[in-house]
């Protein structure tokens, strides 16, 4: 699986770049995960045949388990790559809740990056700290 991260933001918080290279190696031997940073979103196209979605604050965020059935289903219907968008667009892509909490961007893609550190732990049945 490959997931592509694009994030609107001018630079990335120092801190919070190095907590996402963290979890981003910790999944490597699960999946390729690649952050892309724009300056405006409007530039951005998504990959043919990707799951594109916008991440947006909400109340229906999926559990952690829920996130690891996502991408299983996703991998099982031929998705090869999940494409989440970080920051203002005019793709007309489904919306994809992380918190209800409305975080800057850089927050946003670390916390997305453990959720997705988190799931693949889950689907292989590795124990992660609670």
């Amino acid at each position: 699986m490959e997931i592509l991260i694009h994030i609107e933001t001018k630079k990335l918080d120092n801190n919070l770049k190095k907590a996402m290279d963290e979890y981003i190696k910790r999944t490597s031997p699960y999946c390729r995960i690649t952050i892309k940073t724009y300056k405006s979103l409007l530039k951005m196209s998504p990959k043919k045949g990707s799951k594109v979605y916008h991440l947006i604050p909400g109340d229906s965020s999926p559990t952690s388990e829920g996130m690891a059935q996502l991408i299983q289903e996703l991998n099982l219907t031929g998705i090869s790559c999940i494409e989440f968008i970080i920051g203002e667009t005019n793709l007309d892509v489904e919306n994809f809740n992380i918190s209800s909490f409305s975080m800057s961007e850089d927050l946003t893609a670390t916390i997305l990056t453990e959720q997705i550190y988190r799931a693949y732990t889950i689907m292989n049945n590795i124990v992660y700290h609670k």
